[in-house]
C-alpha cells in the first residue's frame, strides 16, 4: 500500500505530489520522524495541543529506546498513568475489553483517529487476526513521533499521519473502519469531525469510537462548553451528530463509570465529576 495515494491538501483537497506538494494550491506539507505531516495552519491555528513533546525529546527517545526493555516507557508515559485512580483504572479495563472484540473483527484499511501515545494502536498491533493496515492520525506531529519510538514496531503495515479530525487529509472513501479513543473528547467541533469521518469512510464503513460521556450541568460540561467540546461528551449530543452527519445505525453503549481524578495532562473532565465510559458504533450508507 502506498500511503501517498490516500493523501490531498486539506485546504483544497487535491491530491499531493511525490514531494507533497498541492497539485492546486502548491502547499508543500512535510515528512520527518516518520510522520507525514499534512495540516493548514490556516484551518487548524486554534487547535490546542497540550502535549509538551520537543524535538529534542524524539531524538533522545529515538537514541535511549536501543537500551530500553520491552516493559520500559518513557517518562511522560508513566506519569501520565500514575495519576489515574483505581476506579478509573477498572473502568476503562471493562471499556478495553469490549474494544478488543470489536478490534478483532477489523479487516481493510483501519484509521486511528487521535492516536496520541498510542493505546488504541497497541491493541491494533496487537489483535488476533492482522488483516488490516492502519493508519494512525493525530494533529500534533510530535506526539505521533514519540509514539512510534515508544511502540518500537517495524510493522509494514503501520503508517502515521499528522492531520487535523476536522479537516482530514485523505480521499474520500478510503477506509473500511476508523477507531478512536476519546477523539471527541479533544477535537473541538463534533459536527465537523462527524462529517469528516463519514467523508473519508467507504460506503458500508464502520465507526468504532471509544470515548467518555460527562454530565450536563457538571464542571466539565461547562469547562467543554467554553472549549466547544461538548456536543462530542454528551450522549444525546453526540448520537444526533452523528445521525445529522449521515450515519446510521448509531449505537452507544455505556459500560461503565467513575469519578475523574486530578490530571494536569487532561484538562477535561474536571476532577470529581462522573465519567461514563462508552463505545460508540455507526455505519456509512
Amino acid at each position: 500500500m502506498n500511503i501517498k495515494d490516500f493523501l490531498v491538501c486539506p485546504v483544497c483537497h487535491f491530491c499531493l505530489s511525490k514531494n507533497l506538494e498541492c497539485y492546486n494550491c502548491h502547499h508543500v506539507y512535510s515528512h520527518k520522524y516518520g510522520v507525514y505531516e499534512v495540516v493548514s495552519q490556516n484551518l487548524s491555528g486554534d487547535q490546542q495541543i497540550l502535549w509538551r513533546v520537543t524535538d529534542e525529546d524524539i531524538e533522545k527517545e529515538e537514541i535511549q529506546s536501543n537500551n530500553l526493555n520491552d516493559e520500559s516507557q518513557p517518562d511522560l508515559v508513566k506519569d501520565y498513568f500514575s495519576r489515574i485512580s483505581d476506579e478509573t483504572k477498572q473502568a476503562q479495563r471493562k471499556q478495553a475489553d469490549f474494544m478488543d472484540q470489536l478490534i478483532n473483527s477489523l479487516t481493510g484499511v483501519v484509521c486511528d483517529l487521535a492516536t496520541g501515545m498510542g493505546g488504541n494502536l497497541q491493541r491494533l498491533l496487537n489483535a488476533e487476526i492482522k488483516d488490516f493496515s492502519i493508519i494512525c492520525t493525530d494533529i500534533d506531529k510530535r506526539i505521533l513521533a514519540m509514539t512510534r519510538k515508544k511502540l518500537k514496531t517495524d510493522d509494514s503495515r503501520v503508517y502515521y499521519i499528522a492531520t487535523d479530525g476536522r479537516y482530514m487529509s485523505f480521499k474520500d472513501n478510503s477506509f473500511d473502519y476508523i477507531t478512536s479513543v476519546a477523539a471527541f473528547g479533544n477535537i473541538p467541533e463534533s459536527d465537523k469531525v462527524a462529517k469528516e469521518m463519514y467523508r473519508v469512510l467507504k460506503p458500508k464503513g464502520k465507526l468504532i469510537i471509544e470515548g467518555t460521556y460527562i454530565d450536563k450541568g457538571s464542571k466539565s460540561f461547562e469547562l467543554a462548553k467554553s472549549m466547544g467540546l461538548e456536543k462530542g461528551m454528551v450522549e444525546e449530543f453526540l448520537t444526533q451528530e452523528l445521525k445529522n452527519a449521515g450515519f446510521i445505525n448509531v449505537a452507544s453503549t455505556i459500560v461503565a463509570k467513575a469519578i475523574w481524578a486530578e490530571n494536569p495532562y487532561d484538562r477535561l473532565p474536571v476532577a470529581g465529576d462522573m465519567q461514563y465510559y462508552c463505545i460508540i458504533q455507526a455505519e456509512k450508507c
